[in-house]
């Protein structure tokens, strides 16, 4: 396969403390490099803007999009994605739903208590019930370390194709791929605070006790950075398609 040509800005810092700018192999002057590299950043500030500006918020404060996603399961008959701040999701009298941010983890805790099917929605989405009847979102390899996942089989599918077998295997290679990934985001946009979100869909198959998540790169030949530039605050594949085969990525400037 034919190696893609980067297009991508290069800037090399001398011993001697002077700039030097690469473009697709090519030496540009200094004034040259200097316009392409603020018009490169311009152009990230704008994505990142309207990336902040597509993601789900409770009065400005940034909220995973599972919250959204599950909220709508526990209110099917209102169209809440008109707005996507859950401030300004209303009852039909006009008075807010959640009148402050614990108010969406209650409505989430109250159903699982009193649905079993939405509890286990809520664990196959990321959430787990402790043993004081909490619920709370949490880290996907704080779920499968609890004592109900003791008899599981753990597979994962990297990006890269490779199973990985083994729960402390698995949880090791997801935080490596969300290091990666944030990584490669930080640096596409060229800042430093970034946040990103997971929204895995692994598969639980409780008859036969195994837990598979694939995490595949759906297109390898299309860079992070590649996505970047013509995406709003998610990871997704010009098809439409996740980067990574079951997780949905978002990320937001802080």
């Amino acid at each position: 396969m034919a190696k893609r040509k980067n297009n991508k800005l290069k800037i090399k810092l001398a011993t001697s403390g002077v700039i030097y700018y690469y473009l697709k192999g090519r030496r540009l002057k200094s004034a040259e490099g200097k316009a392409i590299q603020q018009a490169q950043f311009e152009k990230r500030s704008i994505a990142a803007k309207k990336g902040a500006a597509n993601t789900y918020k409770f009065k400005g404060r940034a909220i995973p999009r599972i919250y959204a996603v599950l909220l709508q399961k526990l209110f099917p008959k209102k169209d809440f994605m008109q707005t996507m701040d859950l401030s300004k999701w209303t009852k039909p009298d006009g008075t807010p739903i959640f009148k402050r941010y614990s108010d969406i983890q209650r409505n989430i805790d109250n159903a699982s208590k009193s649905d079993s099917d939405i509890f286990k929605l809520l664990t196959e989405m990321g959430y787990f019930k402790d043993k004081e009847g909490r619920t709370a979102l949490i880290d996907i390899c704080e779920i499968i370390q609890q004592k109900e996942y003791d008899k599981f089989k753990f597979i994962l599918i990297d990006a890269g194709g490779d199973e990985i077998r083994g729960r402390v295997a698995v949880c090791t290679a997801i935080r490596d791929f969300e290091v990666d990934v944030t990584t490669d985001i930080k640096n596409a946009l060229g800042m430093n605070v970034v946040k990103t979100y997971f929204d895995y869909s692994p598969n639980y198959d409780f008859k036969n006790k195994i837990f598979k998540l694939d995490l595949q790169d759906q297109d390898p030949n299309t860079e992070i950075a590649d996505i970047i530039q013509t995406q709003k605050g998610e990871l997704l594949l010009p098809t439409g398609k996740n980067k990574f085969k079951n997780v949905y990525i978002t990320y937001s400037v802080s």
